[in-house]
């Protein structure tokens, strides 16, 4: 059975599952991954979902900082 609680936060839980699916795929296209992150447990205070972005490397970290970089620059052309 479904709590009120769990409900409300349903459709919070699903957005961040996409965009944590989302993230995951698409820095696979660059042969990335981020292999802690994760949803993590709902506020109690607010109910949002949070993603998890957890730890990665450093040059893990520098590609998608350059990827993130490369995109903004050429959505300004």
């Amino acid at each position: 059975m479904t709590s009120r609680y769990q409900a409300h936060i349903a459709p919070q839980r699903a957005d961040a599952e996409f965009a944590l699916d989302h993230l995951r795929t698409t820095l696979a296209l660059d042969g990335l991954a981020l292999p802690s992150c994760g949803l993590a447990g709902p506020s109690f205070t607010t109910g949002t979902v949070l993603v998890e972005l957890g730890r990665a490397r450093a040059d893990v970290v520098l590609r998608i900082a350059d990827l993130l970089l490369a995109g903004i620059t050429a959505q300004e052309q």
